[in-house]
Order: structure tokens, then sequence, then C-alpha cells
């Protein structure tokens, strides 16, 4: 179910683009950069499958480059479109002035880019967590990871076994 609700959302991008091509000359790079987002994602989402169905051999090679260098290229246009949305915010709506942008389908591209900020926001803070929390309980019982030089492994604390030198 989710599958299908993100792969109407890539064609949604691609379709809102395409249909509002001359919809923003204020900044005219915003429909191409909904079209090429979609399609992108699109193809992204397709290599992934691909190489999920081949795990071995030239094919899951091939897939695996090329996702490699698609989120390459996906994260460079995504900071590429924020730029192109949010240096003309708010735009004109008003379709009577040379500069203006249809204001559905700005808001639709401004909306998506918000989200997409705040998702990847959310996970930096929650992985930045999740790294502080697991330092701390390393740090806390780092004690049982690193030996000391009176401690082996396999020794308990009441041990009154030393070990000799040379002995693992």
């Amino acid at each position: 179910m989710f599958i299908l609700f993100v792969l109407n959302l890539k064609c949604i991008f691609f379709l809102t683009g395409a249909i509002h091509l001359h919809s923003c000359p204020a900044e005219p790079y915003i429909p191409i950069y909904m079209i090429v987002l979609g399609s992108v994602s699109l193809i992204t989402l397709t290599l992934t499958y691909t190489k999920t169905i081949w795990v071995d051999g030239p094919v899951f090679l091939f897939a695996s480059t090329c996702l490699g260098l698609l989120y390459l290229f996906n994260f460079c246009w995504f900071i590429a479109g924020s730029v192109w949305v949010y240096s003309v915010y708010p735009p004109n709506y008003s379709p009577d002035v040379s500069n203006f942008c249809f204001k559905p389908f700005y808001l639709f591209a401004f909306v998506i880019t918000t989200l997409v900020w705040a998702c990847a926001g959310l996970v930096f803070v929650c992985g930045g967590c999740f790294f502080l929390c697991t330092c701390c309980t390393a740090i806390r019982i780092g004690h049982g990871f690193l030996p000391a030089r009176f401690r082996f492994y396999g020794a308990t604390a009441d041990s009154e076994y030393k070990p000799i030198s040379g002995d693992v």
C-alpha cells in the first residue's frame, strides 16, 4: 500500500511539472525541477526493485552503480530545486503580471520541498540522538569492552588467576 502511495506521488511530481511547464515565469526552472524530480525518482524506484530481484551478477552491479549515481544526482538536483523554489517566495500569483506563478502549482512545489527538508532534519536529529545514546551506553559500560592491564577476556572480577605471559 505504501509503495503505491510513493509511486503515485512520484507520478504526480512528473505530471504536475509537465502540465504547468509555462505556469511560473517568475522561476521557469520550478516545473523542470518537478519533472526531473519525478522521473529520476521513478527510475530510482525501478532500479531499487531490480536490485532486490537480481541479488548477484552484472545486473546487480549495474543497478547498484546507477543507484549511487542517481542518489547523488537527486541530492544535488533537490538542492538546486530548493534554491529555485525558495528564491521566489512569495511569488506574485496574479496572471496579469509577467512574473507570476500559478498558485496551486507553486504551493505544491513549496510544500513538497519543505516536507522533504523537514523529514531530512528529523532523520538527522533522530540519528544524532541514537548516536549519542549509543556512545553514552558504550562509555557507561565501557570497562566491559576494553580489557584493562590486569584483566583478560574470560576472567571474572573475583578471579584469582593471573595470566602468564603469552597466555591468551
